[in-house]
């Protein structure tokens, strides 16, 4: 009658591995640093561009600016990755 009750059951499907630490606000404050320098460093090579695309011959001006961004990218992206690794998160 019913041929579903006669097939024996499955294992059901390992479930994903939870952080122990199921919030953690210094994740969360490290991960928006990050994502806001990340919007900075976008930010400034937005106006490079279209710096360039207006025929401005100082364009350059950008790079100094575009690397303190990338180094404060890179400090906010490894800050979030040791914290995450370090605290289990």
């Amino acid at each position: 009658m019913l041929a579903c009750l006669d097939k024996p059951k499955e294992a059901p499907a390992e479930r994903a591995k939870l952080p122990e630490v199921a919030l953690c606000t210094t994740k969360q404050r490290l991960g928006d640093a990050f994502l806001e320098a990340v919007r900075e460093m976008t930010a400034i090579e937005s106006q490079q561009i279209r710096s360039v695309i207006e025929g401005d011959p100082d364009f350059s001006r950008f790079d100094v600016l575009l690397h303190l961004a990338q180094e404060q990218k890179d400090m906010a992206k490894y800050a979030w990755i040791a914290h995450v690794e370090t605290h289990g998160c």
